[in-house]
C-alpha cells in the first residue's frame, strides 16, 4: 500500500533512448512539485523497456513513507504529457519484488516475439526455441487469458551499454560480497531457496565457456 507501479507510454512511435530519459526527469520533476505541495514525498526506481515494434515505455516504482495517495489516472496522464499511463497495485503476497519485477521487465509474449523478431531468429540448431517457454495467466477485461511467454526475451532489444534502470538517492542498493560457496551457504543457511536458475555460456569464436547458477533464499519464508 506504500507503493505505485505507473507505466508511461507515448501515444507516438518513440524510438529515441536518448530523449527517452530526459523525458522521464521532467514527468519526475513535475510529480514531485505536485505531491510536495499535498504532503507527500518518495523514491523511485524506473526501468525502461523496448517493444518489439521500437517504440520505448518506462516502469516506475514509487515507494512513499506512508501509504501512496490516490492519483486519477487521468491526472497522471496529464503529469506525463507524452501520451498513456496506467497505474497498478502490487500484491501484497509479493515478497521478493525484485524477482517479481525482473521477469515482468525481461519476458516477452510468444506472438509479439514471433511477429517482431521472427521464429527463424528465435530457432536454434536444434529445431528448439532457445528462450525457456512458460505459461501465464493475464487478466484482459473480465477474463483470465492463458499467454506463452519467453524467458528473458526482452534483453536482446536493449540497445548496447544502455543504462536499462535508474533509481532516486534514497533508495538502498544491495550490499554484496564475494565470497566461497561454503561460505556464502553458511550466511543463507537460515532461509528459504526459492528460485534456482543454472546458464551455460559459450561462445564458440573465442572458445569462451562460463556456468552461472542463480539461487534466491527467503528468510521470511
Amino acid at each position: 500500500e506504500c507503493c505505485k507501479w505507473i507505466t508511461l507510454t507515448y501515444k507516438e512511435n518513440m524510438t529515441d533512448a536518448k530523449r527517452l530519459y530526459k523525458d522521464f526527469e521532467k514527468f519526475n520533476k513535475r510529480m514531485r512539485y505536485r505531491l510536495s505541495k499535498e504532503g507527500y514525498k518518495y523514491e523511485y526506481i524506473v526501468a525502461m523497456e523496448p517493444q518489439g515494434r521500437g517504440a520505448w515505455h518506462a516502469h516506475m516504482l514509487m515507494i512513499f513513507d506512508n501509504k501512496a495517495p490516490y492519483i486519477e489516472n487521468s491526472v497522471m496522464s496529464d503529469i506525463w504529457g507524452y501520451g498513456f499511463t496506467s497505474t497498478k497495485n502490487l500484491d501484497k503476497n509479493i515478497d521478493n519484488l525484485g524477482a517479481y519485477l525482473t521477469a515482468y521487465l525481461g519476458d516477452m509474449e510468444l506472438s509479439e516475439a514471433s511477429e517482431k523478431i521472427g521464429l527463424f531468429n528465435l530457432i536454434g540448431k536444434n529445431g528448439q526455441i532457445n528462450y525457456e517457454v512458460k505459461e501465464v495467466e493475464v487478466v484482459e477485461g473480465d477474463k483470465k487469458v492463458s499467454k506463452a511467454m519467453l524467458k528473458g526475451l526482452r534483453m536482446v532489444l536493449y540497445p548496447p551499454k544502455f543504462n536499462i534502470y535508474r533509481c532516486s538517492r534514497g533508495i538502498k542498493k544491495p550490499m554484496i560480497s564475494y565470497e566461497r560457496e561454503i561460505n556464502a551457504q553458511k550466511k543463507i543457511s537460515a532461509g528459504t531457496l526459492t528460485f534456482e536458475r543454472t546458464i551455460k555460456l559459450n561462445d564458440p569464436n573465442s572458445e569462451y565457456s562460463n556456468i552461472i547458477n542463480y539461487r534466491y533464499y527467503n528468510k521470511i519464508r
